[in-house]
C-alpha cells in the first residue's frame, strides 16, 4: 500500500522545515515526514534544506556559519515568500515535537555544506539525537551520497537507510541500473525523482520492488493520480493534504 510522506514538513502549505509545518501535519495522520539537517560550526544540528540561508530565511550566507543567536532571531519565509514568525529550528526541537505522535516515521536527510562536503560527525550526532528522543525504531537517515549512506550503515545500523537519486545523479553513477545494483542490500528505500522514475519505470521495477521505492516530489494533481495508480512504497509531496484527498477519491 502506498503511503504519504510530507516533504520538508509540507512546504507548499506552511513555512519549509518549520515547527509550524511539523505541528500542522500531525493531525492528518501521514505515514512519514521528511526534513533536512545541517551542522553549524557552533555545533548545532539545524533543520533547513539549503546550505545557504538566502532562499528560505531573512538572512544570507552559509548555514554552517550560523550562530545560535542568529538562528533564533532568523525568520523563515512561507510558501508565498513572505516572512513568518517561525525561526530556524534545531533538530532537538523538531524531534521533541514529532515524538509526541507515536506513529509517524521520520526520514531525515543529512545535508552537505555549501562546498558540497559532508559534515564530519553528522551521522553520529543525528543518530544519537534520534536515540535520545526514543525515535530510532521509526526513523531513517538518508543522503544522495553513497559514502554517507555507507557511513550510516556502519555507525547507526539500527536506523533505516534511504538513498535519493535524480537523472543527473544516476548518470554520474553509470545509470540507474548500476546505481540500484550498488545499493542493493545497503538501503531500505530508494527515493527516485518522478521524471527519472517515469522514464525508467520498467528498468527500476525489474530490479527493485515498488514497495522499496519512493517517488519525489509529486505535487501536480494529474501527476499525483498517476503515481497513486503506479503504487510505489511512498509518494513524497510538498502538499500531502492534496495527495491524501486524491487517494481517498481513487
Amino acid at each position: 500500500m502506498t503511503r504519504i510522506m510530507a516533504h520538508r514538513g509540507a512546504r507548499n502549505l506552511w513555512a519549509e522545515n518549520s515547527l509550524l509545518g511539523f505541528r500542522q501535519i500531525l493531525p492528518h495522520g501521514f505515514a512519514a515526514v521528511e526534513f533536512d539537517v545541517h551542522l553549524t560550526d557552533a555545533g548545532e544540528l539545524v533543520v533547513i534544506h539549503d546550505a545557504t540561508l538566502d532562499r528560505t530565511t531573512d538572512l544570507t550566507g552559509p548555514v554552517r556559519a550560523l550562530t545560535p543567536e542568529a538562528r533564533r532571531a532568523a525568520r523563515l519565509r512561507g510558501p508565498d515568500g513572505a516572512l513568518t514568525d517561525e525561526h530556524i529550528p534545531t533538530l532537538d526541537e523538531v524531534l521533541a515535537l514529532l515524538a509526541t505522535d507515536p506513529t509517524i516515521e521520520l526520514w531525515v536527510e543529512l545535508k552537505s555544506d555549501a562546498e558540497g562536503r559532508p559534515y564530519p560527525g553528522l551521522v553520529a550526532r543525528a543518530a544519537e539525537a534520534l536515540d535520545r528522543h526514543g525515535l530510532t525504531g521509526r526513523s531513517a537517515l538518508h543522503s544522495f551520497d553513497i559514502s554517507v549512506v555507507r557511513e550510516i550503515r556502519d555507525q547507526a545500523p539500527a536506523l533505516k537507510r534511504l538513498i535519493s537519486v535524480n537523472a543527473d545523479w544516476a548518470a554520474r553513477q553509470g545509470g540507474i541500473a548500476a546505481l540500484l545494483a550498488e545499493v542493493e542490500g545497503l538501503v531500505d528505500i530508494v527515493g527516485i525523482h518522478h521524471d527519472l522514475f517515469a522514464a525508467e519505470f520498467d528498468t527500476i521495477t525489474a530490479l527493485r520492488p515498488l514497495a522499496g521505492c519512493s517517488v519525489w516530489t509529486v505535487n501536480d494533481p494529474a501527476l499525483i493520480r498517476d503515481w497513486i495508480a503506479r503504487a510505489p512504497g511512498f509518494i513524497v509531496s510538498d502538499d500531502p493534504v492534496l495527495v491524501q484527498q486524491l487517494m481517498a477519491e481513487a
